[in-house]
C-alpha cells in the first residue's frame, strides 16, 4: 500500500541582520513589522516523483494591516551536496505562500527555505527546514506502458522491506523528450566486480535510453549509437529491442558478467565483451555469414537462449528464413543442419514458415535442464501455427514439433499477445478483455478460457525472472480506472488448464503496460 506522511510542528526562523556603524548623530527609531513564521517540521522526508510536499506555513505580524498584497514568498531549495552557506544557490519551487510541491528534485538532502518579503519595509524573513528526498527503486518489477496520447510511461512496483510503494512518472522530465510507444524495460543484472557494465534500458517503439538505474533519469547522449564502433554503415536511429541474457534469478544477478548481446531495431545483432577493458561497447554486426565485410541479414527481434545459464544463442534470419545459431563471443553465426529424421527442419523455406513468437522458458523437457526454447511458427499462405521445442544453450538441438489445427490456428492467429507457460503445454493469447490457454499437448489439443476480466487486455508475461515458474501477469487497462496489473498462478490441475488469481497482488492505477521485467539492483 502507498505510505501517508503525518506532519508534526516545528519553529525554525533566521534573521535578516542588520550592522551598525558608528553613531554620528540623533536618529528617530521606529518599530517595524516583525514576521514569526511557524509549522515547518524540523525535516521531512519524500518519496522522489512518488509524494508531494504539502507545508501550510502559519504567520504571526506585529504590525500587519491586514493587506495580502504587501508580501512576497520564496521557497527556496538548495542541495546540500554543493551548499554555499554564502550565496544559498539552489531551485525556487514556488511564489506561493502555501506549498503543494510535486516532489520530482533528484533523491538526496536539501535544506528548504522560506523567504517572506514585506515590500513596505523592505525586510526579509526567512524560515527553513531541511528535506530528505529518497526513492525505492531497488527492488521490484519495472513496468513501461503508455499513456492516453500514446506516450510512454514507466513505473516501478517498488518493494521495500516493510511495504511496496508504486512509483510512477519515471519517464517523465528525466532529461530528453516523451517518447512514443512502450516497447521494453531491461535492467541487464548486476554482477559485483563489474558494476558500471549494469544497464537500464527505457525503449519506445522510435528510440531507447539508458538511464541512471536509481533515478531514472538519462541525457540525449545516452543512446546505443554511442556505444557503438562498427566499421559496418550502420543508421543513426539504431537502438536496442532485445536484450540477452536477461535476470534470471529474484536477487537480480546477471547471468553473465562477460558477454551481452543485442538485436537493434534494425534486425542487426551485436555483442559486447564485458570482461574486456572496455566493457559495454559494441563493434561490427554478427548476423552474417563468416567472412570478411560479408553481408547482413535482417533478424527477428528475438533472441532464443538457455534462460538458465548462458552460453550460445540461437536467432531467427527473416531474410532467409532459417535458424542460425552463435557462441556467445563470436563475429558472426553459423548455419544449422537438418536430418530426415528430426521434428521440423531449421530451414524454413522448404516449409515456408515464419517465426511469430519467441520466448525463453525454464522448461526441462527433454533434459533441457536450463530452460527450453519456444518458436511459434505461422505457415506463410493458409496462416496455420506450429510449435518448435528446442534446447539453445550450446548447438540448439530439436526437442518437440506440435501441430496446431486450423480451427485452433484461427483462434490463436487474432491474438496481439503470447505467452508460453514453463511448466504445463500451454500457450496463452489473448482476444479482447479473455486469456486463453491453448493445450498443445498431442492427442489432448484444445482451448480454455482461463478469465474474462472485463477490461482490455494489453500485456501478459510468464514470470522466470524471480523464481516461481508458475505465475503468468495480466495487465488490463480501460478509461475510468486505468491500467491494472493482475497476478495469475498456474494450478497443479492434470485435467486441464487452471488458474487462480492472486487477489492479495493486484496493483491498479497504473498506465496502459505493454511490458514489464524485474529489478534487483542499487544500481
Amino acid at each position: 500500500m502507498k505510505k501517508s506522511i503525518t506532519w508534526g510542528i516545528y519553529v525554525s526562523l533566521l534573521y535578516t541582520i542588520f550592522g551598525c556603524s558608528k553613531d554620528l548623530g540623533t536618529y528617530e527609531y521606529h518599530d517595524i513589522n516583525e514576521i514569526t513564521i511557524s509549522s515547518l517540521n524540523s525535516s521531512y522526508d519524500m518519496l522522489f516523483k512518488t509524494d508531494t510536499l504539502r507545508i501550510n506555513p502559519q504567520l504571526e505580524f506585529t504590525m500587519d494591516n491586514g493587506d495580502a498584497d504587501r508580501y512576497t514568498y520564496e521557497w527556496k531549495l538548495v542541495s546540500n551536496a554543493d551548499f554555499n552557506t554564502i550565496t544559498k544557490k539552489g531551485t525556487i519551487i514556488s511564489n506561493s505562500k502555501d506549498l503543494v510541491y510535486p516532489v520530482n528534485a533528484l533523491p538526496g538532502s536539501y535544506t528548504l527555505y522560506l523567504k517572506v518579503k514585506d515590500k513596505e519595509t523592505e525586510v526579509t524573513w526567512v524560515g527553513k527546514t531541511f528535506l530528505s528526498i529518497t526513492i525505492e527503486s531497488a527492488t521490484g518489477f519495472m513496468l513501461i506502458g503508455e499513456d492516453d496520447e500514446g506516450y510512454v510511461e514507466v513505473e516501478m512496483i517498488a518493494m521495500g522491506a516493510s511495504d511496496t510503494t508504486i512509483l510512477k512518472g519515471l519517464a517523465r522530465d528525466n532529461g530528453v523528450p516523451k517518447m512514443k510507444g512502450a516497447r521494453d524495460i531491461i535492467h541487464t543484472g548486476v554482477y559485483p566486480p563489474r558494476p558500471t557494465h549494469a544497464r537500464q534500458w527505457i525503449i519506445g517503439q522510435e528510440t531507447a535510453y539508458y538511464v541512471d538505474p536509481v533515478t531514472f533519469q538519462t541525457q540525449p547522449q545516452n543512446i546505443f549509437k554511442n556505444l557503438l564502433f562498427a566499421t559496418y554503415e550502420l543508421p543513426t536511429a539504431i537502438f536496442p529491442v532485445e536484450i540477452a541474457p536477461r535476470i534470471n534469478r529474484i536477487a537480480g544477478n546477471a547471468v553473465s558478467s562477460l558477454n551481452r548481446v543485442v538485436i537493434t531495431n534494425t534486425g542487426d545483432v551485436f555483442y559486447a565483451d564485458l570482461g574486456s577493458s572496455g566493457g559495454d561497447y559494441y563493434g561490427n554486426p554478427t548476423n552474417r555469414l563468416a567472412g570478411i565485410n560479408t553481408p547482413t541479414f535482417e533478424c527477428f527481434p528475438f533472441i532464443f537462449n538457455a534462460p538458465g545459464l548462458w552460453s550460445q544463442y540461437t536467432v531467427f534470419d527473416k531474410e532467409n528464413g532459417r535458424f542460425v545459431y552463435a557462441s556467445a563471443t563470436a563475429l558472426n553465426v553459423n548455419l544449422l543442419s537438418d536430418r530426415i529424421t528430426d521434428p521440423f527442419p531449421w530451414n524454413q523455406a522448404e516449409v515456408n514458415r515464419t517465426l511469430k513468437y519467441g520466448e525463453n522458458t525454464r522448461n526441462t523437457d527433454g533434459g533441457s535442464s536450463q530452460g527450453n526454447s519456444f518458436a511459434l511458427m505461422e505457415n506463410k499462405d493458409n496462416k496455420g501455427l506450429f510449435i518448435y521445442k528446442f534446447y539453445a544453450y550450446t548447438i540448439p538441438q530439436k526437442r518437440n514439433f506440435y501441430t496446431i489445427s486450423s480451427t485452433h490456428s484461427a483462434e490463436i492467429n487474432k491474438s496481439p499477445y503470447f505467452a508460453f507457460a514453463s511448466t504445463r503445454t500451454a500457450l496463452y493469447f489473448v482476444q479482447g478483455s479473455r486469456l486463453y490457454a491453448y493445450d498443445y499437448a498431442i492427442g489432448s489439443e484444445k482451448i480454455v478460457l482461463v478469465k474474462d476480466f472485463g477490461d482490455e487486455i494489453t500485456m501478459i508475461h510468464s514470470d522466470i525472472q524471480t523464481g516461481s515458474y508458475v505465475d503468468l501477469y495480466v495487465a488490463t487497462y480501460n478509461q475510468t480506472t486505468k491500467g491494472t496489473l493482475h497476478k495469475m498462478v498456474l494450478q497443479n490441475n492434470t485435467n486441464t488448464i487452471e488458474m487462480k488469481e492472486d487477489e492479495s497482488l493486484k496493483w491498479t492505477g497504473l498506465s496502459k503496460v505493454k511490458n514489464m521485467s524485474w529489478k534487483n539492483a542499487p544500481n
